[in-house]
Order: structure tokens, then C-alpha cells, then sequence
């Protein structure tokens, strides 16, 4: 699912009330939040997907994978739910690194992220992903016509068909954090949307 619309609309409004439901439940096991930063995550009491998932530059080349993948497993039990806030920054590789570590972690080979939940949350008119990588947004990614991709360009390929995949979609339009403002200040938020 992917939930979004500019800044102001409510996004983590909505997050909030989640978080509020699965505790008033006593579920929050089943609940988890993270963020592509530190920032975005502390936001929201969550973390970032990188420690949650143990995702690094060096993932594929510890010699604690096991270790890793088992940690993960751990951290991942009983979760029924991912909210992944801030998605413009994640680049269509790391969309695929973490299904990829999902799905090694839970053992399910055969579905996206391993068969778990994933709310992503965002705006695409915000940041985009670090470094220059390709974002989920891309129209670029995948379109080679040689016979050689490298491996990042076939991850990021996959990575932008798994975010193809998210076909569930909420847009929230109304700007609550302007609410009551003057005329004036009314017709600059206007322009600022059609923008």
C-alpha cells in the first residue's frame, strides 16, 4: 500500500494513529516502523530500515550473514505490518535489498518482501534517494538494450517491478497543518500545489 500527498496532508498523522491502534490493542508486536534516516525514523519512534534489516554495503559480504539473517528473523517475529515512511528516498535498488532481506529472513522465496505487509508512505516531490541513484519514479530503469546488465541494473530493474506491484493506493489532498489561514495565505498554497 502506499500512502501519500504533500506536506501537511496527515501522512504521519495517520502513522500516528496506526501506532495508537496496534498499542491500545496491546499488538504492537505486530507493527513496525522504519525510515530510510535516522531523522524521518526518530519522527515517528521507529528506526531505520538499514539497522532493522541489517543492510549495508557489506551485506553480501560478512561472514555473518547467518548471523544477520537470523537477527533480523528475530526482529521480525510476530510482525504482520512494515510502515516504511519516506519512500522518495529510497532508490529502486534499495527497494529490492529490502524485499530481498525480507524474504531470506522469513525464508519466503516466493513472494515480494517475503509475503509481509508493506505500507509505504511518502512524497515524491520531497527528497529523492542519496548519491544519485535511480528513484522508484524512475523511467530510465530497466530500459537497456544490451545483453549485459550489471547486477546493480538488474536490481534496480527488480526493485522498480516490486514498487509496480504496490497497486493499493491513498492520496491525501487537504493540507491540515494550514487550516484557518488567511486569504493571502491561501492563494500561496494554491500556487505552491499547482506547482
Amino acid at each position: 500500500m502506499y500512502l501519500g500527498g504533500m506536506g501537511g496532508t496527515g501522512k504521519s498523522q495517520v502513522i500516528k494513529a496506526l501506532i495508537r491502534f496496534f498499542q491500545e490493542c496491546n499488538e504492537m508486536h505486530r507493527f513496525l516502523v522504519v525510515a530510510p534516516t535516522g531523522s524521518a525514523a526518530a519522527l515517528l519512534n521507529g528506526s531505520t530500515y538499514h539497522s532493522v534489516l541489517e543492510i549495508n554495503d557489506n551485506s553480501d559480504k560478512t561472514s555473518n550473514v547467518i548471523k544477520n539473517l537470523s537477527q533480523v528473523r528475530a526482529r521480525l517475529d510476530g510482525v504482520d505490518y512494515i510502515f516504511l515512511d519516506e519512500v522518495s528516498m529510497l532508490s529502486c535498488q534499495d527497494m529490492y535489498k529490502i524485499s530481498c532481506q525480507i524474504a531470506k529472513s522469513l525464508n519466503v522465496h516466493d513472494q515480494a518482501f517475503g509475503g509481509m505487509n508493506m505500507i509505504f508512505a511518502g512524497d515524491f516531490a520531497q527528497l529523492p534517494p542519496a548519491m544519485g541513484k535511480a528513484p522508484l519514479y524512475s523511467g530510465t530503469v530497466g530500459t537497456r538494450t544490451h545483453s549485459r546488465m550489471s547486477v546493480s541494473d538488474q536490481e534496480s530493474a527488480i526493485g522498480m517491478a516490486l514498487w509496480h506491484q504496490v497497486t493499493t493506493v491513498v492520496i491525501l489532498r487537504q493540507n491540515m497543518r494550514q487550516k484557518g489561514i488567511t486569504e493571502e495565505d491561501s492563494k500561496l498554497q494554491t500556487a505552491l500545489e499547482n506547482m
